[in-house]
């Protein structure tokens, strides 16, 4: 009784602003742009009715819907929406928790954080990063030899079985290879580092710009934890030692 109490209260009836057929809609979905199945218009579900009323769809939004990217609050790997999904309820489609879309702020049009609605400590998280994606998840099928590979949901390419990304279009399977905010910090500092590496090395007498690639080297590589490590950040490193052997060769025969 109380569960088809609740039930009644999450969704209530939302007439189409073109053909005035009734729609039944979520609570959730306040704010959010729907399209009739009958006659294909775009609408805004408006506002919660009163018990037992229904609700006259709103007009679409006619501002300009900007993309951008986001930190999931949990798993911190990125995620993609567009302005006009700022606010909704959403699920992150690698760790399966619960968020809100943030909104853009300031000048630069920087996004919030997200707010985090749920994320059971109990729940697992799905081994592959588009798990909860449902059909678009990555598939296990039978190559033309009967070996077990790993098909794209974006591009249909085969994989091996034990591949983290896909090896024709870069998707990622697995949550390790999925793209998240730390890899991109250790992106930019790996490309730093190989950067101020070469500087320090042509420049060798000058010692900043080697100090500075073998410390950024270092951020990127080897403090990033096992199994995060980038081969960019070891090279920058590696040209930050060779530029610090080259100021010290300097130094000592100018200082001789």
């Amino acid at each position: 009784m109380n569960a088809g109490g609740s039930e009644t209260l999450t969704r209530f009836t939302l007439l189409c602003r073109r053909c005035d057929r009734p729609l039944t809609v979520r609570q959730e979905w306040v704010g959010r742009e729907v399209r009739c199945p009958y006659c294909w218009s775009v609408m805004r579900v408006s506002s919660l009715p009163g018990r037992g009323r229904s609700v006259r769809a709103a007009e679409p939004s006619l501002a300009e819907r900007r993309c951008f990217n986001f930190a999931c609050p949990r798993c911190d790997c990125l995620l993609e929406a567009h302005t006009g999904m700022s606010g909704q309820p959403a699920q992150c489609p690698t760790c399966a928790a619960r968020l809100r879309i943030p909104h853009l702020r300031g000048r630069l049009g920087l996004p919030e954080p997200a707010e985090l609605l749920s994320a059971e400590a109990e729940t697992p998280t799905p081994v592959h990063a588009y798990a909860a994606s449902g059909q678009h998840a990555p598939r296990i099928v039978s190559g033309p030899d009967g070996t077990a590979v790993i098909e794209c949901p974006r591009c249909a390419a085969h994989s091996p079985v034990d591949a983290d990304t896909c090896t024709a279009c870069g998707t990622p399977f697995t949550i390790e290879a999925a793209s998240s905010v730390g890899q991109l910090r250790r992106d930019v500092r790996a490309g730093a580092a190989i950067a101020l590496g070469i500087v320090g090395v042509v420049l060798c007498p000058t010692v900043l710009p080697a100090a500075a690639a073998v410390w950024l080297g270092l951020q990127s590589s080897l403090f990033a934890g096992p199994g995060r490590r980038s081969l960019l950040g070891l090279l920058g490193t590696g040209l930050g030692v060779a530029g610090l052997l080259g100021a010290a060769a300097f130094w000592y025969w100018a200082l001789k």
